[in-house]
């Protein structure tokens, strides 16, 4: 048995808590009036071939289905408090877990065929005591009817081998739209689901009331769950839970717990705004994901600062950030560095509310990200490159070459020693992220030549450049272009291994590559602020609101036109 802590006996101290847990429950999924969400836990290639489940606050699970809107229809119940959700496959038990290949040491086999009795029962009950007649007998739903499923095979040769000695039984098992439930203590089967293609097992908790928790891969969640095999294959994990307690779920992950209400309240509000508009994963199953692709979600938050959660949830209840009459696409990332970024020149589409601007509200603070410096080499470029699929030589060069309006980074170009350029714009330009010893990245960087560089100086603009051995200077150069030689004089702009330099009233002078190149030395990446640069900053909120905005002003001034309502 699981070693239980007592929710209420917690909470009784904490009566703030206990008044904004019951102002967001009901948790229920089939709660009526509240709206639900769908929530990706396990899928794609993250697909498992079994999933556990543990209560923590609950005492056993019925199983049955959802329906579109949400409605669970029980169709069996254990009071067992530790279950395994598997994919009907052959699978070996041992040490409470399941696995696909006998390699774990005492593993015994739990075949995925089986026998099944002639007829059918009309209730779960009556399969239930029909197949505690026959050995390792458990109830099953199939195709819509109740029948009675017994022993395991390894073959469905080997199942029908045994029927002789089970008149009017059939060899059943290995079905691609089938699940088994198993006791994870014993590996048990108690029950089998197979309602076809198009119907998938639904699991919710029993017991507990509306406080009801359920362990699942090492955190606490609200609500059930539904278990979909796509195509035949792994187990899709999905979490049903209310608009509210997933906000919650979300809220200290992607926030700062610690800090002032109104930038909770602020975050409350995107996070709730970013569910109702994503629909990214809905060929899937579900509306939305656990992951950074859509919103760090970890189920039900208890450690420090729970109140603060709760109460920036409770007093946003319902509102959303809405554009034109519909909510908007709420991004946002942990820091800026100075400025954020059009849509546009992130992601090539234009959204009227995701415009850049100085942010002058991070600088007032200090948290992690929020100034970095990282050394590279020719040797780390290439390797990224040439693990991304590019066929990169030696590298040479490594430049900015596009800024945008807002100061942040829309273009970065890598050369080769074959003359070959590697350009990434908008926001891969964060193709940086991976290079080794990177931790933080965003678009609001410099990049500078440690065998040469910018040095600023001042009077009249002046061209200075150094070869290796003799410095040049004039007020104006000679460019070969393709219509012949022009002769050029400041303000002008020179595209350097450092990136885009306008040289206007003041004197800069240029230092050439040595001979051989000079990229031995590397580049220096220097910067601010850790994410895309569009929309909300997650530290400037928590800034402004530690100088006293509102959570309104606060949105309003990452999001451009908005209402909140």
């Amino acid at each position: 048995m699981l070693q239980k802590r007592s929710i209420r006996r917690k909470l009784a101290s904490l009566s703030l808590v206990c008044g904004l847990m019951a102002a967001l429950l009901p948790v229920r999924a089939d709660a009526a009036g509240d709206r639900i969400i769908r929530v990706g836990l396990c899928f794609g290639s993250n697909a498992v071939p079994t999933a556990n489940l543990a209560n923590e606050e609950g005492s056993g699970y019925q199983f049955g289905v959802f329906s579109a809107d949400g409605a669970f229809t029980p169709l069996g119940s254990t009071t067992r408090e530790k279950i395994t959700i598997c994919k009907d496959d052959n699978l070996y038990f041992a040490g409470g877990n399941f696995y696909e290949t006998p390699t774990a040491s005492g593993s015994t086999l739990v075949g995925a065929y089986h026998l099944q009795a002639g007829g059918s029962y009309s209730s779960f009950e009556e399969a239930q005591a029909a197949a505690a007649g026959y050995p390792y007998g458990f109830p099953a739903w199939v195709d819509g009817a109740y029948v009675a499923r017994f022993e395991f095979y390894s073959s469905s040769g080997n199942a029908a081998a045994a029927q002789g000695g089970y008149p009017g039984s059939t060899a059943v098992g290995s079905s691609s739209s089938c699940y088994t439930v198993a006791d994870t203590e014993t590996g048990e089967i108690l029950f089998e689901f197979d309602g076809g293609s198009d119907s998938y097992l639904g699991v919710m908790p029993s017991g507990g009331g509306e406080l009801a928790r359920t362990w699942f891969k090492g955190y606490q969640y609200y609500g059930g769950f539904e278990y979909m095999r796509r195509s035949g294959n792994d187990l899709t994990v999905v979490n049903r839970v209310s608009e509210d307690l997933y906000v919650a779920g979300v809220l200290p992950y992607e926030f700062v717990v610690s800090g002032d209400l109104e930038s909770l309240k602020a975050g409350a509000i995107a996070i709730r705004t970013f569910s109702r508009a994503t629909s990214k994963h809905t060929a899937s199953g579900f509306e939305i994901c656990n992951t950074t692709d859509c919103q760090v979600y970890r189920g039900v938050y208890t450690k420090d600062y729970e109140g603060n959660v709760l109460q920036a949830v409770q007093e946003t209840s319902g509102l959303c950030a809405y554009y034109d009459g519909k909510p908007i696409q709420a991004v946002y990332s942990s820091s800026d560095g100075g400025a954020t970024e059009d849509a546009v020149n992130a992601w090539g589409v234009e959204y009227p509310y995701l415009k850049g601007k100085a942010d002058p509200y991070e600088s007032t603070i200090t948290f992690g990200g929020q100034n970095w410096s990282y050394q590279v080499n020719a040797g780390d470029l290439q390797s990224l490159l040439n693990k991304r699929g590019y066929d990169c030589g030696t590298v040479t060069g490594f430049a900015v070459t596009q800024v945008t309006p807002n100061g942040n980074v829309n273009e970065i170009m890598i050369t080769d020693s074959a003359g070959k350029t590697f350009k990434f714009s908008k926001d891969n330009v964060r193709i940086l992220q991976s290079l080794p010893g990177v931790t933080y990245m965003s678009r609001r960087f410099s990049i500078q030549s440690n065998s040469g560089g910018l040095s600023s100086g001042t009077g009249a603009a002046v061209f200075s450049v150094y070869d290796g051995s003799t410095t040049s200077t004039a007020s104006s150069v000679t460019a070969i272009t393709s219509g012949g030689k022009v002769e050029v004089s400041a303000p002008a702009s020179v595209v350097t291994e450092s990136g885009v330099i306008i040289i206007e009233g003041t004197g800069v002078s240029i230092t050439a590559p040595t001979p051989n190149g000079g990229y031995g030395s590397g580049w220096t990446i220097t910067g601010g602020g850790y994410g895309h640069n569009v929309g909300l900053s997650q530290w400037g909120a928590y800034a402004m609101g530690k100088q006293g905005f509102t959570y309104d002003e606060i949105l309003k001034f990452y999001y451009t036109g908005i209402t909140i309502e």
